[in-house]
């Protein structure tokens, strides 16, 4: 091993071993304060019979009692558990009991029995708001319907729980149990109301994705809307799902552009519904968020804000396009893999971007990362894209291993680490790749308009310059068709998930397109 290898070698090691130790510390200290911390969220699975426990002071949607329901002890944040569905709550050694004795909220609903509230104790009420009338001896206690959202006070033995409930607040958007049919345990259709006002709203998390905070939005969203309109996708896929949605709705997204990707394309196999998509942010780049102007991570997480938002919101066409990757014959191989096929409506990219997001997906596939934060996730992003300024690895002489047809047009390709075709002005966690830096005029972007904006990177250390706006890509055109001709092996990603790819044909192409939803200002 001469001198210069040995230097090249000391330093990769040392890198490695300074990210690898500040990752692992970082790690530590998060999972010493989950233990040890006032943060008291806890996973958990929605289960269809009896109630699903978390808790107490970690949802802010809906009321809840600090008493426990059965053996009325104050209860502390430790031993206290209250329902994400109804809000019924009991300590940790009486729960099982009101499982039991309580009906938590129901998915479906006997068609022609009356629909009527379902009242939850949810602590006492201020004297100044009951009712003078009554016997001021008697407890009064506060009252709240896990369905409308109304809240009363009564006497515990005076409450009547013969009312209809109407939904009231949230009606619109509320798919009601009566109108869910069910067979042998699965939902398979739902019946529209008359009511022209009423687009469910339907939401997809993914317990899994970047910032770890989509288990939250599970739970919140039980509290408000009947619990099937609340799906984690962790456990149950969009494909299945969208079966039983009805002809019109609005589904949110709590994900990163992997879990929006994936929801988009499970409501293109199911084109008799008409689904509008809006996006809360909790993946790590969340570039479509950034585009559509949901931005760049949601710190907040209001119910009622979220739900208001969307209601106003206006649609947004994005264009779909179909990225077909056609493996070539190698020498020595019996048979050659089929061809694959995949959805774009962000980018797709070859080369040193492409390897730091399979870095990234790699790093986070790890067991200690459920203890992770979006900072983190935003921090070795990164430290692994300086490594990758080190060590260019499989995307060094990119241009060499690259024959791109856009359109009509044969690319001459200068020194390349990476090639990004893209649909929208967001990139790498909010680069305005095309427009850049640009004095000269350049052509419009637009994500609707049948074209993708193709664009080169030199190296990784141009992408760090290129995040804080001191240099500008390749601008090389624009195009409705591109075709890719790959030698060798390279990372490749589409819409943030990334692969190794071997020797292939690449043909991008458009595929229809999606609505999405666009906050109103």
């Amino acid at each position: 091993m001469d001198t210069i290898t040995q230097i090249n070698y000391s330093i990769h090691f040392n890198y490695y071993f300074l990210i690898g130790g500040l990752f692992l510390g970082y790690l530590v200290y998060r999972i010493i304060h989950s233990l040890l911390g006032d943060n008291t969220f806890t996973q958990t699975k929605y289960r269809v019979r009896g109630h699903t426990w978390r808790n107490i002071d970690c949802n802010k949607s809906i009321p809840y009692n600090i008493y426990c329901t059965v053996c009325s002890k104050l209860m502390l944040p430790v031993v206290g558990l209250f329902c994400e569905c109804c809000a019924v709550s009991a300590c940790t050694k009486c729960h099982r009991i009101v499982d039991k004795r309580n009906r938590c909220k129901q998915i479906t609903w006997p068609i022609g029995k009356t629909f009527n509230h379902l009242w939850v104790n949810v602590g006492a009420a201020n004297r100044n708001n009951a009712d003078h009338s009554e016997d001021g001896e008697l407890l009064i206690n506060k009252y709240f319907c896990s369905w409308c959202q109304r809240t009363k006070v009564s006497q515990e033995n005076l409450l009547d729980n013969n009312e209809q409930c109407d939904f009231q607040k949230y009606k619109n958007i509320i798919i009601p149990p009566a109108n869910v049919q069910v067979e042998k345990g699965k939902i398979v259709n739902i019946k529209p109301l008359s009511n022209e006002n009423w687009e469910p709203l339907i939401i997809f998390a993914n317990r899994k994705s970047g910032s770890n905070r989509s288990d939250e939005v599970l739970s919140i969203f039980r509290g408000l809307l009947n619990p099937l309109q609340v799906i984690d996708i962790s456990s149950t896929p969009p494909e299945r799902a969208v079966r039983w949605f009805p002809a019109r709705c609005r589904v949110l997204v709590a994900g990163g552009d992997g879990t929006v990707a994936w929801v988009l394309n499970a409501l293109h196999s199911v084109p008799h519904v008409k689904a509008t998509v809006g996006i809360l942010p909790m993946g790590t780049g969340n570039d479509l968020s950034r585009a559509l102007g949901w931005g760049a991570s949601c710190s907040d997480l209001d119910a009622h804000a979220i739900v208001t938002s969307l209601q106003q919101a206006q649609e947004q066409i994005i264009d779909r396009w179909k990225v077909t990757i056609t493996p070539k014959h190698v020498l020595g191989r019996l048979r050659a893999r089929a061809a694959r096929e995949l959805f774009a409506y962000n980018y797709a990219s070859i080369g040193v971007d492409a390897q730091v997001a399979l870095d990234f997906h790699r790093a986070r596939a790890t067991f200690l990362y459920r203890y992770t934060s979006q900072y983190l996730n935003y921090l070795t992003y990164a430290l692994l894209g300086v490594g990758r300024v080190l060590d260019a690895g499989t995307s060094g002489g990119l241009e060499r291993r690259l024959r791109v047809r856009a359109g009509e047009r044969e690319l001459s390709l200068p020194p390349l680490q990476a090639l990004v075709a893209l649909n929208i002005p967001s990139w790498g966690a909010g680069v305005d790749l095309w427009s850049l830096g640009s004095e000269d005029e350049v052509q419009e972007q637009r994500m609707d308009d049948g074209k993708l904006e193709v664009v080169g990177i030199s190296s990784s250390f141009q992408i760090a310059r290129l995040q804080v706006g001191l240099a500008e890509p390749y601008r090389f055109t624009q195009a409705s068709d591109v075709w890719i001709e790959l030698d060798g092996c390279c990372a490749m990603q589409v819409d943030g998930e990334p692969w190794m790819q071997g020797p292939a044909s690449i043909h991008i192409e458009p595929a229809g397109r999606s609505t999405l939803l666009r906050p109103r200002r």
